[in-house]
């Protein structure tokens, strides 16, 4: 998990180059969602494994909406030092897509920690 984390936070590091906006954009790497699970349903391995997927995911997301935020400082930067206005639209679909991570972020966090309570009223009675 770590160095996937190394690689993305690389990644972005790399992208935010002068002159490299679109690449930097590119290089932020939205992590993909977990499958939620059952609580009732699964075994102790698969709750521990979805837990860590979710762990995962919640610390990908992370460095995806630094990454994104770093763009959107980099964009402002590179504007002022050109003299010109930020790019709205840019703004616009940074913000969007890091507002749109967080939700999704708060939704296997919660997910999970409802699959781990009824995880437990089921196998640990």
């Amino acid at each position: 998990m770590r160095s996937a984390v190394a690689i993305a936070v690389l990644a972005c590091a790399f992208a935010l180059a002068p002159g490299s906006a679109g690449i930097a954009q590119e290089a932020c790497v939205e992590p993909a969602v977990p499958a939620p699970v059952d609580g009732a349903q699964v075994s102790e391995e698969q709750m521990r494994a979805a837990a860590a997927a979710a762990r995962n995911f919640i610390a990908q997301s992370d460095v995806y909406q630094l990454c994104l935020a770093n763009v959107l400082d980099a964009a402002k930067t590179q504007a002022a030092a050109d003299g010109k206005p930020l790019d709205i639209a840019l703004e616009s679909t940074l913000r969007t897509k890091a507002e749109a991570n967080q939700k999704v972020k708060e939704r296997v966090g919660l997910e999970i920690n409802t699959a781990i309570g009824v995880y437990k009223q089921t196998h640990l009675k």
